[in-house]
């Protein structure tokens, strides 16, 4: 991190720029300052300016995703948008301009949807570039944090965010950032009720240090003590103010669906009133009719994707979405600087099995072998058909014993069962697992690939039914 400041000690505004190539830097400082006078912290690569953002107070971004190597560049153009997506979630006032060697219209796109002032292709027109920084500058005049315009810009935002997305958790993620920013909320989770008691949904990032974790606890006791969820349930009530007790803190719980039947329950931890309950009411309708619209949009987008995502005969997820959540969670994992793994599970010897009982017998046993998987695992895991009979599994968040402990399980489970057990049959196989955690072993979606792939290789070389850590 190199910060670059303007000779004045009170510049009207803060900017963030983030390029790695020196030169340009000089270039975009000088383009920017001939706009605004400002003070302009410089960050030389994309995936080391998460922390910057959430601590710092910027008016305008400036994110060039461009490089030398071109699959460095399409990576940076993956990060900058998960980056415009966070400044975003923390201050809908800050205006941000991407900027890329390899702009197309698909991420021209998906940037203008997500709130992105512009997204220039270079080279790009100077006086452009120099429109877009006075557009995005003038946001924060129009737009001052504690001006009434900007209640309704963060919910305008917030259902622009919620629209864009294809994942329901990331579309929780943005509503507790809503709320955080509405009512200045000390914490916030998401519930449903199973069974008339309040359960947590686990999203990525929660609790993540001592203090969410205490958090976390004092809502968990709250709602258990008070169990609120199931009369809010039956009064069709969207949100309701708790006011605080002896026993319990003071709570907001908003109830809102997501494309599907089932309710869910934000409970925001000692909010503040605000100022008009009418205007709040107003706005918690048009986010809850948004976030409705959007469930059931992915639920239909889905519906079409699972004929291209999905294994015909394992019901699993095939290496096209395998590719797709690569991806996705080597861009989490940027973000949230915690690691994932990946398993390779290559079934031993299977080709014995179709030799003998033939192939129809060996695609029920995938199928039954598949179903097995994903109850070893977690929610937040996903599992794969790779080919044949090879299978993987992606872990998030997820460190090394962890990984471990799952691939152990995997392995026991599938040494100690028998198949078809239905059909009158009794048949036995084991399995090798090669465990490799991004980014410890590796920094690419096909590098981690590889490593997992490699040691599973090495454990069928030696023992076979075993599990084998990538070197």
């Amino acid at each position: 991190m190199s910060s670059s400041a303007t000779s004045s000690s009170t510049a009207s505004y803060n900017v963030l720029l983030i390029e790695e190539d020196p030169n340009q830097n000089e270039l975009y400082a000088d383009l920017i300052r001939e706009v605004a006078d400002c003070k302009i912290d410089v960050v030389s690569h994309v995936e080391n300016s998460f922390e910057w953002v959430a601590r710092s107070n910027y008016h305008l971004v400036v994110i060039d995703g461009s490089s030398k190597n071109n699959d460095t560049s399409a990576f940076n153009d993956m990060i900058g948008l998960a980056l415009l997506e966070q400044v975003k979630r923390i201050s809908p006032v800050t205006s941000v301009i991407l900027v890329s060697d390899r702009a197309g219209v698909e991420q021209a796109v998906s940037a203008i949807k997500l709130g992105a002032e512009d997204y220039l292709s270079k080279p790009f027109n100077i006086e452009a570039f120099q429109l877009a920084v006075k557009r995005g500058l003038d946001r924060k005049t129009i737009f001052g944090e504690n001006s009434d315009m900007s209640i309704f810009l963060n919910l305008l935002n917030s259902c622009q965010l919620i629209s864009a997305s294809l994942d329901p958790k990331k579309i929780f993620s943005i509503v507790q950032s809503y709320f955080y920013r509405e009512i200045k909320c000390a914490h916030s989770a998401i519930y449903t009720l199973q069974e008339n008691k309040p359960a947590r949904v686990e999203l990525h990032g929660t609790a993540d240090d001592e203090q969410d974790r205490a958090m976390q606890e004092v809502l968990d006791i709250a709602l258990e003590a008070s169990n609120p969820l199931p009369k809010m349930y039956e009064s069709g009530e969207i949100y309701r103010f708790f006011e605080r007790s002896q026993l319990t803190p003071g709570l907001l719980i908003f109830r809102f669906r997501c494309g599907g039947p089932e309710d869910y329950f934000l409970v925001c931890l000692s909010p503040e009133y605000p100022p008009s309950l009418d205007g709040f009411e107003s706005r918690l309708r048009m986010l809850k009719a948004q976030i409705e619209v959007t469930g059931r949009n992915i639920s239909q987008y889905l519906g079409v994707q699972k004929l291209a995502y999905v294994d015909d005969v394992t019901g699993l997820y095939n290496t096209r979405y395998l590719n797709f959540i690569l991806d996705r969670e080597i861009v989490q994992a940027q973000i949230s600087k915690k690691a994932f793994a990946v398993l390779f599970i290559d079934a031993d010897n299977f080709k014995t099995i179709n030799d003998s009982h033939g192939h129809l017998v060996g695609t029920k046993i995938l199928n039954e072998l598949g179903n097995q998987l994903k109850k070893l695992v977690r929610d937040s895991d996903t599992v794969f058909r790779y080919g044949g009979d090879e299978f993987v599994a992606v872990l998030s968040p997820c460190d090394l014993a962890t990984a471990k402990v799952v691939a152990d399980r995997i392995r026991m489970s599938v040494e100690q069962g028998v198949f078809l057990a239905d059909e009158g049959l009794d048949l036995r196989f084991t399995v090798s697992i090669g465990v490799a955690l991004f980014p410890d072993h590796a920094g690419s979606k096909q590098a981690i690939i590889d490593a997992a792939d490699q040691a599973m290789y090495n454990a069928k070389r030696t023992t076979k039914n075993s599990v084998t850590i990538a070197g």
